[in-house]
């Protein structure tokens, strides 16, 4: 997601962008039909409110690689994730809140309190895609080099320099559920109990199918374009991300997200790529890149692993 362009969520665009702002918003690509952009990528049945074929079918076909460009690849998901999604979580909440009190760690930055349930079914993955360094406008404290990726970008001090750029933020400016950042630090947004589209996918076609069954989970991405430095007068783009593309505390911390969701759900939440979702409409992100799954469900598998103890 580029959050420096896609400011206000479709809960109040109707309101605050006219309808003809919010139509352009919605355009799809160029040959795609108004029911192939409702279904997405994976086959969206709106009655029945969820993806073609089974939670683990679906999780694949919502995690497949996103290059640049937003192309879209091959499945990413591991066997570890397949044979959860979807299927009841064996870990109470009373064992939940004592592993966060294990890690200190409050459960108002993990999407709220455990005591309350969460009706979504999906879990959205995004980066942020910002700051990009290949844009003259950025902080040289973020970006001491244009054109180049930021060498700290994973210490504390890029960290609090950053300050989640901004976030949390106040209605009508909220962006996601929650944000995390590369030093392993997270800061909910919206309460996972409660419903905010940070897709194009939940807000342009049968919005009300989609109410409520969505968590959008933004991850701080630096990116550079290519060309790293524009030619005079041309506008930077955000093409390249870092490799890899997000840190190791930072998946431990997703994963931990991942993990309390679905405990207050109930059952596994079916993970998703921002770029798949959105793969029909024109103007699609092209996050989360270059995304290590592996990475993610081991995370997932370690915090398992220690909440069974």
């Amino acid at each position: 997601m580029r959050t420096t362009t896609f400011l206000v969520r479709f809960g109040a665009a109707a309101l605050l962008l006219g309808e003809p702002a919010l139509a352009a918003k919605c355009t799809l690509k160029a040959g795609v039909t108004v029911q192939q952009g409702a279904e997405g990528l994976c086959g969206f049945n709106a009655s029945s409110r969820s993806f073609r074929g089974s939670p683990a079918q679906q999780a694949e076909c919502l995690t497949r690689a996103v290059g640049r460009g937003a192309a879209i690849g091959g499945p990413t998901l591991t066997a570890f994730l397949r044979e959860r999604a979807g299927r009841p979580v064996d870990v109470s909440r009373a064992r939940l809140a004592a592993y966060l009190a294990e890690l200190n760690v409050d459960p108002a930055d993990l999407g709220g309190p455990i005591a309350e349930p969460v009706s979504a079914r999906y879990f959205i993955i995004h980066d942020t895609s910002t700051p990009n360094c290949s844009d003259e406008d950025f902080s040289r404290q973020l970006c001491p080099a244009r054109g180049v990726m930021p060498p700290d970008r994973d210490t504390p001090r890029w960290a609090a320099l950053a300050k989640f750029f901004g976030h949390p933020r106040p209605f009508p400016d909220r962006l996601a559920h929650a944000f995390t950042n590369r030093i392993g630090d997270s800061v909910t947004e919206v309460a996972f109990s409660a419903h905010i589209p940070t897709t194009k996918f939940e807000g342009c076609s049968d919005p009300a199918a989609k109410t409520g069954l969505f968590l959008g989970i933004e991850n701080i991405q630096p990116r550079i374009g290519a060309p790293a430095v524009p030619a005079p007068g041309r506008k930077a783009n955000d093409l390249v991300a870092p490799v890899p593309g997000f840190s190791a505390a930072q998946y431990r911390r997703l994963a931990l997200l991942y993990v309390a969701a679905s405990v207050r759900q109930g059952r596994w939440l079916i993970p998703a790529f921002h770029a798949v979702l959105d793969s029909r409409y024109a103007d699609g992100h092209d996050d989360p890149q270059n995304f290590d799954m592996p990475a993610f469900s081991d995370a997932v598998k370690g915090h398992l692993d220690r909440l069974a103890r």
